[in-house]
């Protein structure tokens, strides 16, 4: 792992901005990714360090100076996170923090159930114009690095789900999963991002689950199993299928075992994908079956 006790990442606290002054504590039980919507992928546009701040000089020789006193810790911006990813003055990737990490952020707004704010430790990635693999594959990297060093501080796992309001939300997700467990605003990010470069939120759990067995500190579960079973939607049947929706049906409970993929079944399915943190389409196909085998 990149991060560890020793080796913590960039600090840049903005005790300025508008969250960290009117924020609370509270307890993290899982990480959220957001991404900026805006193609300007350098640090410097979001983090400065306080006009007082003792290490003022050396952090903006690291971050680059804000001419236009746009970032977020100048203006009264009802918004907030724990990190940011993005790049240096020199043109490298890294994370930095810019609040506690028991500091509630003020990321995804609220949905219908509630906020995900009350759960989640949640960061930026600074967009660029979406289409540079390198770009992607250097944040996504360190977005990797760095939910694996906060699992690993706050013994959580990446395949897990927490309870929330009578919910089980998946412990890593982003504002679009948020949004469609209820618990988010309406906004795209990153899953709009991840699928110029076909990666995924499962991507990220594996990634994670990885890094945090090569430590070998907290205890995770297996990730979803790879299974050969055909893709089922709304109108499948068992005759045309082999019999798997009706196995769908007894994996997914609460259904009449007809073997006949009506609205019902959709509508579990959804369910289902949603407390996983996958797409819900309604469609099960290999990540779905996978998270259904394990």
């Amino acid at each position: 792992m990149k991060y560890t006790e020793s080796n913590k990442p960039l600090v840049c606290m903005m005790t300025q901005s508008t969250c960290y002054k009117g924020t609370r504590k509270f307890t993290p039980k899982g990480i959220l990714w957001h991404s900026t919507g805006a193609n300007n992928p350098t640090l410097r546009r979001y983090v400065q360090p306080d006009d007082d701040a003792p290490d003022r000089k050396a952090l903006l020789e690291i971050l680059g100076k804000n001419a236009y006193g746009n970032d977020w810790n100048h203006i009264n911006r009802q918004a907030g996170m724990n990190f940011f990813i993005g790049q240096l003055a020199d043109g490298s990737v890294a994370a930095v923090q810019t609040m506690p990490w028991d500091f509630r952020p003020w990321g995804v707004g609220s949905g219908s159930k509630g906020t995900a704010n009350d759960t989640h430790i949640q960061f930026e990635i600074c967009e660029d114009g979406l289409t540079s693999s390198s770009y992607f594959n250097a944040v996504y990297r360190e977005g990797v690095e760095m939910t694996a060093y906060l699992c690993r501080m706050y013994d959580i796992d990446p395949f897990g789900t927490i309870d929330y309001k009578g919910m089980k939300i998946p412990t890593i997700i982003d504002h679009v999963t948020s949004h469609e467990l209820g618990i988010g605003g309406n906004h795209g990010d990153v899953r709009y991002w991840f699928k110029n470069f076909g990666a995924t939120l499962d991507d990220v759990r594996n990634d994670v689950r990885d890094l945090l067995k090569e430590e070998g500190s907290i205890v995770i579960h297996p990730a979803p199993v790879k299974v050969d079973l055909p893709v089922l939607r709304f109108g499948s049947q068992d005759k045309a299928t082999k019999g798997t929706v009706a196995y769908l049906q007894k994996k997914l409970g609460g259904l009449d075992i007809d073997g006949d993929f009506g609205n019902k079944t959709k509508a579990a399915v959804i369910a289902y994908q949603k407390s996983k943190g996958l797409n819900p389409d309604g469609v099960v196909g290999p990540l779905t079956w996978g998270q259904l085998e394990r």
